[in-house]
């Protein structure tokens, strides 16, 4: 049979959903706002894509990563987001009501959605590395599961987002701020809360 114990796939399968909603949801929701401002729904797609990969990758080297990085390194991508926040706040602000300026790219997004899942990393990495082969494929299956759910449900809110005339244009002009927050936050939350 391809899985010797489904009890164990099974267990995986229920227990990474959980933990990736409980670790996502402030993703969702900063998704979902620069969705409802940007004018490329691809670029939406593409980025939540590179970065939920990304994050399942480096999750599944969970055995390896202390090796590899050391966790206090990991809170420095904090820098990724506050970095692109202030580069939007400072050189896209005067052009605020351009369409070119609503576009968020993938890779701006990928990032700021990378960066902020370190918690998401640090929920399901042990879980791949204590887990032997029919639960590593529950994992994978549930992240893959739960990420395509998330995906419609960010497109889903940003699309209402969008409709409303208020918040549509309040979520441009918000996303820098945002994404700001984001970084700091991810830089006082963990060992770089130190420099």
């Amino acid at each position: 049979m391809f899985i010797d114990q489904p009890q164990v796939f099974i267990t995986a399968l229920v227990l990474v959903p959980i933990a990736y909603a409980a670790t996502n949801v402030d993703n969702l929701l900063i998704m979902a706002a620069l969705g409802a401002g940007t004018t490329r729904r691809g670029q939406l797609i593409t980025g939540f894509l590179a970065a939920s990969a990304s994050v399942l990758f480096i999750a599944s080297l969970a055995t390896f990563i202390e090796r590899l990085v050391p966790p206090e390194v990991l809170g420095y991508l904090g820098f990724v987001p506050l970095s692109i926040g202030l580069y939007l706040l400072l050189f896209t602000g005067a052009q605020a009501e351009s369409p070119a300026s609503r576009s968020t790219r993938w890779p701006a997004m990928a990032g700021l959605l990378f960066a902020n899942s370190g918690d998401t990393i640090f929920a399901i990495g042990p879980l791949f590395a204590e887990s032997g082969s029919d639960a590593r494929l529950g994992i994978a299956i549930g992240f893959a599961l739960i990420s395509t759910m998330w995906l419609l449900l960010i497109l889903n809110l940003s699309q209402r987002i969008a409709r409303s005339e208020a918040l549509s244009r309040l979520g441009p002009r918000l996303a820098p701020w945002m994404m700001i927050l984001v970084g700091l936050y991810i830089l006082s939350d963990s060992a770089t809360d130190l420099i």
